[in-house]
């Protein structure tokens, strides 16, 4: 006889099957391994209106009779793949008229394609599709075997005129957009721009022979990478996946990035910077990622930051003790749905940003320390990264090391992405000693 908590857990487990089974152009077959996402990225609305931090609106490129070629670069591999669209946020129906994949050729042109990896994607047999307005769709699942750190081309042709409404902003690599025509069957294809920014395509999916575990790593500019080299895959999740990779066998996971720049942790505090806050979209950007076991929280800074910095021109200074509050409030949020589906859920202390311009004050420095004392001694995570002692001067601790310093005073360089990723302990994923 089940005990009521094998019970609960049979039931969960269950709810959740039967969830993925209806998802939109999941696959139809009866797979005895599970899909996990090894590439994703969170998305938000475009246009993004200004603030009071943001003067001017941000808009996507538009595309018209392009082709649409877009990076991602896996964590970890499988022996079939599927790629997700995201029209969260469109009001319209959007639609895609073809679409590929191939492997990028190391040190080739850029965005050229393997041609014997080359291949065109399905949605329920088709080869195109139309995300309605607020879904996602997956391609049919294709056999195609990747490694993790095999880096995806993924082609989408677009035959009329469209200005995507869901986006990353920052994708930290180039995407190409090409000169008009559909180059999605083709390994090179003529480039009319380049566009730093990630469209509609949210996430890459792997089946591998056993089920895979995926950490999904939540978080603002620090978490997506900001200020590292482009092109080079040194954001600390992404150094932390090679980590991983590199411990194989022992460690076996897949690590995923969804933050955002300037995303706030909260919506509590006049929510002045891009997207949905992280407790709001943790719905989407985590649970929304097949295959999650694991969730590695970073945010805060740009509730304390972006709020002194729409504060100083008004002459007003920042109400430290609230701002903590409601940034010790939207954690504990998410630490309880983390754990309401049965995932572990780490926490990471906030980096000291002593010397960025505008956002610093002694009120939000004073804010900074009151949530990581309680990150660090109170909030009941499944464990803590001190990434705030990883990277302080220890002579200033309101700064970070000049070796670790971007040159802006709140961002590391890939030194500083590199020690953060060093100090994330491998056996929270389950990996053997």
């Amino acid at each position: 006889m089940m005990d009521t908590g094998s019970i609960r857990r049979y039931v969960a487990v269950a709810a959740l099957v039967l969830a993925a089974a209806l998802q939109p152009g999941a696959a139809r077959t009866h797979d005895r391994s599970q899909w996990s996402t090894v590439w994703a990225t969170a998305m938000m609305q475009s246009p993004l209106p200004p603030s009071a931090i943001r003067p001017a609106t941000l808009t996507t490129p538009t595309l018209n009779g392009q082709t649409l070629r877009q990076m991602a670069l896996l964590s970890a591999g499988g022996s079939r793949i599927r790629v997700r669209l995201s029209n969260t946020f469109g009001r319209q129906p959007l639609r895609i008229d073809a679409a590929s994949v191939g492997r990028t050729v190391a040190d080739g042109a850029a965005g050229q394609l393997d041609p014997a990896s080359l291949h065109a994607l399905r949605f329920d047999g088709r080869a195109d599709v139309v995300v309605p307005p607020g879904a996602v769709r997956y391609s049919d699942p294709l056999d195609l075997a990747v490694q993790g750190g095999d880096t995806l081309g993924i082609s989408l042709y677009v035959a009329g005129t469209a200005m995507p409404s869901t986006w990353h902003q920052d994708a930290v690599h180039d995407n190409l957009i090409s000169t008009p025509g559909n180059y999605t069957a083709k390994a090179a294809m003529p480039v009319a721009a380049k566009t730093g920014d990630t469209l509609w395509l949210s996430g890459v999916d792997v089946q591998a022979d056993t089920p895979l575990p995926v950490l999904v790593t939540l978080g603002d500019s620090i978490t997506n990478g900001y200020r590292s080299t482009p092109g080079t895959a040194s954001g600390y999740p992404e150094q932390l996946a090679r980590r991983l990779r590199e411990q194989r066998p022992a460690c076996r996971a897949g690590v995923v990035n969804t933050g955002i720049d300037g995303n706030e942790m909260s919506g509590r505090n006049d929510g002045y910077g891009p997207g949905e806050d992280m407790a709001t979209r943790f719905g989407r950007d985590v649970l929304g990622q097949s295959g999650v076991r694991y969730v590695l929280l970073l945010g805060g800074v740009n509730d304390i930051g972006e709020t002194t910095s729409a504060l100083r021109p008004q002459g007003r200074t920042l109400d430290d003790r609230t701002v903590a509050a409601n940034v010790i409030a939207a954690q504990k949020e998410v630490i309880a749905k983390a754990h309401a589906a049965r995932l572990r859920v780490y926490g990471a202390t906030i980096l000291p940003f002593e010397g960025t311009q505008n956002a610093y004050s002694e009120a939000g420095e004073r804010a900074r320390r009151q949530v990581n004392d309680w990150i660090r001694h109170h909030a009941g995570f499944d464990g803590v990264v001190d990434f705030d002692a990883v990277v302080r001067d220890p002579a200033h601790p309101a700064r970070i090391r000049a070796d670790f310093d971007s040159d802006d005073h709140i961002h590391p360089n890939d030194k500083g992405y590199a020690a953060m990723a060093a100090a994330v302990p491998l056996s929270w994923f389950g990996c053997r000693q």
